[in-house]
């Protein structure tokens, strides 16, 4: 599928403020972040920054008001410590996108970098403009399944025995979490951005070549386009993930962490002893309920039960 074939009629229906109901809209209007860059490639100038910025603010309207994150503990005690340690604080660790567990994560787009062969300074490169597209982020991820997931419980809390922890993303301490979280999209389909990348590669070269013979020992470059792409597009996976329901809070490549301070925390079922202790006292320090998932025996659902324990 190509960027220049992507065409999607946009509404001029007024939205009734007064009435507007958010999930319905939701439903109505699930995240579409190729449609996104379809409307910013439309625009040219500081009408591309602008008309970003509106996006930015439709797309606050897929976050809830409670995400939640889950947590293993492994045979590693220092790994285990660090966590425990992060969450005392009250803060996030944002990793390399390269080390999450779907290794066509941020793949949902691409170039042929034959075409940008042509451009002089790309020749040595094999028409390379970027690599890697994640190199300039770091992200955490998020879920809006709460903590009645078993696949989560079994795939990101070591079947169980880790814990879970939700984040009220309406709380004023959760601003910058909350102002850098989108929605995950899910999609069967990958999207040739090679006509944007030329274009990229050209108004470099002619920025370059401009700004060069004005005398400038520092070329800048107004356009945002590949951050936009970065950005938006690496919040893309294949719907075979759909069932994370993931949100993703990503940061510049220099950031390792973000504020996030927490509403609950969850203790699997199948948690130590130990370890519950241990998220009790981090717990008490942070003023904040812990509540432990179990199974009853005599419950009608396969749904888990909960129980507080502080």
């Amino acid at each position: 599928m190509k960027l220049e074939d992507l065409q999607y009629p946009l509404s001029n229906q007024p939205v009734d403020e007064k009435n507007f109901d958010v999930e319905k809209w939701r439903e109505e209007n699930p995240v579409d972040y190729f449609k996104y860059l379809c409307i910013l490639e439309q625009q040219q100038g500081i009408a591309k920054d602008i008309v970003f910025k509106d996006l930015y603010q439709v797309n606050r309207l897929y976050v809830p008001d409670m995400l939640y994150k889950y947590y293993s503990f492994t045979e590693d005690e220092r790994l285990n410590e660090t966590k425990l340690e992060t969450l005392k604080k009250q803060q996030l660790y944002l990793s390399d996108i390269q080390s999450f567990n779907d290794p066509f994560d941020s793949k949902a787009f691409y170039y042929d970098s034959e075409p940008l062969k042509k451009i002089q300074r790309l020749k040595p490169h094999g028409g390379r403009l970027i690599d890697d597209f994640t190199a300039f982020i770091r992200a955490t991820s998020l879920t809006a399944n709460g903590v009645q997931s078993m696949p989560m419980w079994a795939h990101y809390a070591n079947n169980h025995a880790g814990f879970c922890v939700s984040y009220d993303m309406k709380d004023k301490d959760n601003l910058a979490l909350s102002s850098c979280t989108f929605p995950v999209q899910y999609t069967e389909q990958r999207l040739d951005i090679t006509s944007l990348m030329l274009r990229q590669a050209q108004m470099l070269e002619s920025e370059i070549y401009r700004q060069s013979l004005l005398g400038r020992k520092k070329i800048l470059i107004g356009d945002l386009s590949i951050v936009y792409i970065s950005s938006l597009l690496c919040n893309i996976k294949h719907s075979s993930w759909a069932y994370e329901k993931e949100f993703r809070c990503t940061m510049g490549a220099d950031m390792s962490y973000i504020k996030a301070k927490p509403h609950a925390i969850y203790a699997g079922m199948k948690c130590s002893k130990d370890n519950l202790m241990r998220l009790k006292q981090i717990a008490c320090t942070l003023k904040v309920p812990v509540y432990q998932m179990y199974f009853n025996e005599l419950s009608e659902t396969y749904e888990l039960s909960i129980r507080k324990v502080n």
